[in-house]
């Protein structure tokens, strides 16, 4: 068909016909809409999901710096009690003359009563 038969031919406008074109474009709404909400969902669904990912993500970064700082921490206390531990042993000793006399007499070379010390050339006194 040529430009003038399409000018000649007349659409009927029945009630029916009408009523489907509502319809369609009642439909055709509704689709769009309906495309509108799951692509909001999508994405309210997609944020709160790397949201989350990178929470775990940032906590389980916390947590490997957290035990790696305890470990450093009871390093540091094993270090600690075995130094008091040492020092604790020193004071006992420190109490006991006996201890002290053998001290003073090695490091400062003081005798006891009728007692001979031979020094030798290498040896320093402290």
């Amino acid at each position: 068909m040529n430009e003038p038969d399409r000018q000649r031919v007349r659409h009927l406008r029945t009630d029916y016909v009408q009523s489907r074109e509502i319809a369609e474009k009642r439909l055709r709404k509704r689709r769009k809409g309906l495309i509108r909400r799951l692509i909001t969902f999508c994405l309210v669904v997609i944020l709160a999901g790397s949201f989350m990912f990178s929470s775990l993500l940032s906590q389980g970064h916390q947590l490997a710096r957290a035990v790696d700082q305890k470990t450093t921490l009871e390093k540091q206390i094993a270090k600690a009690q075995n130094k008091e531990n040492v020092l604790k042993k020193r004071i006992r000793l420190l109490h006991d003359k006996n201890y002290i006399g053998q001290l003073v007499r090695k490091n400062y070379l003081l005798s006891k009563k009728d007692e001979i010390i031979f020094s030798k050339p290498g040896q320093s006194s402290h």
